[in-house]
């Protein structure tokens, strides 16, 4: 196209433009088309810093930067604009001080009846502070991302994005994870629970949503974040249309934790569940039993005479027989629900959920006969010679020992049962619960206030019932 005008046509063109430029908010230039600056109004003149003296005439040019002055796209920008064509984007630019001007602008050719370009207008409005706002954003954005794992999902929990950092978390390259689901990497019975739902029902509905979270690596591995999921809204609906999740690796932290409190548990001189390892257990285990129909046992034994033991080996011999005798009680247990546990002293006891009486009684049994099997020395154990323990059990079964209601009941019918067999000549095993069974491990049935065979020295668990009472 041909834009070599007269000075009429130029004449013509500048009354076509003439209106009151000062008037409007934006910053409006017009320049010729061989880009040199006709017309500004002061919105312009104010946002590059200049009076209007100093740009008259002078190339677009003078505002850009030396690196985009010299750009050969700036020199194809105003090919395009004198072929007729409008370019409306982001232009960076430079003020008189020297300041970045970032301007959201539009270059509109100016034609004339036959169709030729006369001019160019250039309408801009300033968007420097939000470009620095968004600059700062990504550079927060791109600090996290160095420092954090970072993912973003789809409202269906499709993974859209996801930083390097948390696909080496989960053991994966970036790419392997995009289009897979959140679930995924969730454990199986989380996904199925109702909670599962909940928790993306609160991010669909545009809450923020904190905590601790279990998530499943490359070959089934957990590991534990420490993650905020972070709904990102829609300005002009205020719905949210992605969900960025930033984590942090707390695995370490959370196996440490784990392995503190299963080692505070554990007693210290047997490796076996200590007091309060085996109160949790049962209260557990008895939770369990008044929601089934599943019976519930419990084993209470006590090394004999262990005092003199102590008295004539001292007592790192005396600790060592205890560790060789909890360890005669768990390898004749030998069920994956059942837990031995050191409940004070020389007495020891053992919880058996799912277990009935006959099968409880074979257990004491057999655990009583691997402590006599040991064939420690005692001498102080009258009628043995050896280390020794008695045993005493009892048993709940749903919908018949009404009776039976706590932790403490349970306790108190077992040490009962643990008198009896004591009484009976120690070593022996006796049954808190049937009367006068033929069975070889009821020998003998306890009611409430017997003291038939007459005091007895307070057991462990007999003192613990009695502080219990006084709480």
């Amino acid at each position: 196209m041909e834009n070599d005008l007269t000075p009429k046509d130029m004449a013509y063109a500048q009354a076509a433009l003439s209106h009151d430029l000062s008037s409007r908010s934006a910053a409006v230039a017009d320049f010729a088309l061989d880009g040199t600056l006709l017309s500004a109004n002061d919105e312009f003149l104010q946002l590059m810093q200049y009076d209007e003296a100093e740009v008259l005439g002078r190339h677009e040019s003078m505002f850009l930067w030396p690196e985009d002055r010299d750009d050969p796209q700036y020199r194809a920008l105003w090919g395009l604009l004198r072929a007729g064509q409008i370019i409306q984007r982001e232009f960076r630019r430079i003020s008189r001080s020297g300041q970045e001007v970032w301007l959201q602008a539009s270059y509109n050719p100016v034609l004339l009846d036959d169709g030729r370009v006369a001019s160019i207008r250039k309408i801009a409005t300033d968007i420097t502070a939000k470009k620095r706002r968004a600059a700062n954003h990504e550079s927060i954005l791109a600090a996290i991302s160095r420092s954090t794992a970072m993912m973003e999902f789809a409202m269906d929990g499709t993974i859209i994005a996801a930083n390097a950092n948390f696909a080496s978390l989960l053991g994966y390259d970036v790419d392997e994870l995009l289009g897979r689901n959140h679930r995924e990497f969730v454990a199986a019975e989380i996904v199925d629970s109702p909670a599962y739902g909940a928790f993306w029902n609160r991010l669909r509905a545009g809450e923020f949503v904190q905590a601790e979270f279990p998530r499943l690596a490359r070959c089934g591995r957990t590991i534990w974040l420490q993650a905020s999921y972070n709904p990102v809204v829609d300005a002009t609906t205020g719905r949210p249309t992605k969900i960025v999740k930033i984590a942090t690796d707390i695995t370490e932290r959370m196996q440490q934790s784990a392995e503190a409190n299963r080692l505070a548990l554990l007693d210290p001189l047997t490796g076996i569940s200590n007091r309060r390892g085996f109160d949790l257990a049962l209260a557990a285990a008895l939770d369990d039993f008044r929601k089934g129909a599943e019976p519930i046992s419990l084993i209470l034994l006590d090394v004999d005479h262990f005092k003199p033991f102590n008295d004539i080996y001292g007592h790192q011999i005396g600790d060592r027989c205890l560790r060789q005798v909890a360890n005669a009680v768990e390898w004749s247990v030998r069920r994956a629900e059942s837990l031995v546990a050191r409940y004070g002293g020389e007495e020891f006891a053992v919880l058996l959920p799912n277990t009935t009486r006959h099968e409880a009684g074979r257990i004491a049994e057999a655990a009583r006969a691997a402590v006599q099997g040991l064939g420690i020395d005692h001498p102080g154990n009258a009628g043995w010679g050896t280390v020794t323990a008695s045993f005493g059990y009892v048993t709940f079964e749903a919908g018949r020992n009404g009776r039976f209601h706590t932790a403490t009941e349970l306790v108190t019918a077992a040490d009962r049962a643990l008198y009896t067999a004591k009484r009976l000549g120690r070593n022996h095993v006796a049954d808190a619960v049937e009367p006068r069974s033929n069975d070889p491990f009821a020998v003998f049935q306890i009611l409430p206030g017997d003291d038939t065979f007459g005091p007895e020295p307070e057991s462990a668990a007999a003192r613990q019932i009695k502080r219990s009472a006084t709480i």
